[in-house]
């Protein structure tokens, strides 16, 4: 369960991950391993596979969960308002425009 980033309700989220992993002692053999495998160096230590899926599910997970069907409308005050605010505002640049044609003249 993630959290819907856009009702903030949890969301169900299918996990998986494809992981093709080789285990090789040094990197010599990684270096001869085909491309589609994942180099893993044990170097005669344990691995913990645990750690190592919980790691790859970590990855695979999407970087914004949120519900197919969620119908929250997000809104960041009114448009309408925010265009009418803009065309009230006096053009700072237009001082500029009437020196510009106070040189022409």
């Amino acid at each position: 369960m993630l959290t819907c980033q856009r009702c903030l309700e949890p969301v169900s989220v299918d996990v998986e991950a494809e992981v093709n992993l080789a285990m090789v002692l040094n990197e010599e053999q990684a270096k001869n391993l085909p491309r589609y495998y994942d180099p893993l160096i044990v170097e005669a230590e344990d691995v913990e596979l645990l750690s190592l899926i919980e790691d790859e599910l970590i990855l695979s997970l999407p970087l914004v969960a949120y519900h197919d069907d969620c119908s929250v409308q997000t809104s960041f005050g009114d448009a309408d308002e925010a265009a009418r605010t803009q065309k009230d505002k006096p053009n700072p640049f237009s001082v500029l425009a009437e020196l510009k044609k106070a040189d022409k003249s």
